[in-house]
């Protein structure tokens, strides 16, 4: 039997015990400490060592990535960026953007004109706009946040002309892409209205200043976004490139890894698989956008906007969009693949056109009695 000061000579103190344990407040410190410091640096070398010992694959991937600005990206955003900049500087009137306003719940009247101009110059625009009106003290959070789920989509020459006519092969079917993707925004804005900032109005409000639009500036402001949405794309496009050649031998690990970085080349790979899954991996980009989109709204939005927020709602913008296009998709015209028992060297006969049948008989009919002249006067 051990006496009791035996016992206690057998664990330590209390005190010590606990002095050897780590609080909860700074286990909580260590993991952020982790999160901030230690795991982006591990990221960094990671990738900067597959960067040395992929030096061709980084090339080409930054060769496609500048191929993809000068050719794409540029001619399709510089444009919009300018025109869009020169329009919010001038005064905006109108019944019905005010109508729109009061319908989303903005104040402003350039608010509602913002999300207009989102929906025919694509994400970035929307971005852009949205960080200027925000540092302009035109718009609240709660507002900022409203145009951006409301404007947050692809510009309809990406979505027509690119996904819709050139990588699905059907022209209606962008067009049918684009007009989901517009409805789908509408409706997971509305499930997202809870979730919105509670700040209904500006605290301290600007005047609104019209003032005469420049075009220097406006050419300014847009070189400065278009350079810094070109730059997301060079870097996401190598990246994509060097982490290729490890990925699993499977038909979707490039599809997914693409659309995961970059929504172009995304729905490039998912448009090669062909099918349904090249329909379905399309929309998904079109929803969750990919990390360049993501960066690119960070870099112009400028923390108008909480992302975490915007996260959830292309979350739910994914699930209204995919089943808006399984509904509405099949009532489009088009080719479907039927059962044939006929051979594979089968000719199918034809019946001519009357008229060709008649001309036919004509010229039958004029060759043969020319023959029998031919014969008859030997």
């Amino acid at each position: 039997m051990l006496s009791l000061s035996e016992v206690s000579c057998a664990y330590p103190p209390q005190s010590q015990y606990q002095s050897s344990q780590y609080t909860p407040m700074e286990v909580c410190s260590m993991s952020q400490r982790w999160k901030a410091t230690y795991l982006p640096v591990c990221g960094c070398l990671v990738l900067g060592g597959l960067l040395l010992c992929n030096a061709q694959a980084a090339t080409q991937g930054f060769q496609s990535g500048v191929s993809l600005c000068v050719y794409t990206v540029l001619p399709a955003l510089f444009p919009f960026f300018v025109l869009c900049d020169l329009l919010l500087s001038c005064p905006l009137e109108g019944r019905f953007l005010g109508v729109l306003a009061h319908l989303w719940g903005i104040h402003e009247k350039s608010g509602a004109a913002a999300v207009l101009l989102s929906w025919f110059g694509g994400y970035a625009v929307c971005a852009q706009l949205t960080g200027s009106l925000y540092r302009d003290r035109k718009l609240s959070e709660r507002e900022s946040a409203l145009v951006m789920m409301l404007g947050c989509c692809s510009s309809p020459g990406f979505v027509i002309s690119c996904v819709g006519g050139f990588l699905l092969g059907n022209l209606q079917l962008g067009v049918l892409l684009y007009g989901m993707q517009l409805a789908a925004n509408l409706l997971s804005t509305a499930f997202c209205l809870p979730l919105l900032p509670q700040d209904a109005s500006l605290q301290n409000p600007t005047p609104t200043r019209h003032s005469v639009p420049s075009l220097p500036c406006s050419i300014s402001s847009a070189v400065n976004s278009s350079l810094q949405v070109c730059g997301c794309v060079l870097f996401f496009r190598t990246v994509a490139a060097v982490l290729l050649p490890y990925l699993p031998n499977s038909v979707w690990s490039a599809p997914v890894v693409s659309a995961f970085l970059e929504i172009s080349s995304g729905c490039a790979d998912f448009a090669s698989l062909g099918g349904r899954a090249a329909l379905y991996g399309c929309c998904a980009c079109l929803s969750l956008l990919g990390v360049s989109v993501w960066a690119q709204i960070f870099l112009l939005s400028q923390g108008a906007v909480p992302l975490r927020l915007l996260l959830i709602q292309r979350c739910i913008h994914l699930a209204c969009f995919l089943s808006m296009i399984r509904l509405s998709a099949r009532y489009l015209p088009g080719t479907s693949t039927v059962y044939r028992t006929l051979a594979d060297r089968v000719i199918p006969t034809q019946r001519l056109p009357l008229d060709a049948a008649i001309v036919g008989f004509i010229f039958l009919c004029a060759a043969l009695y020319k023959v029998r002249q031919n014969f008859y006067n030997k």
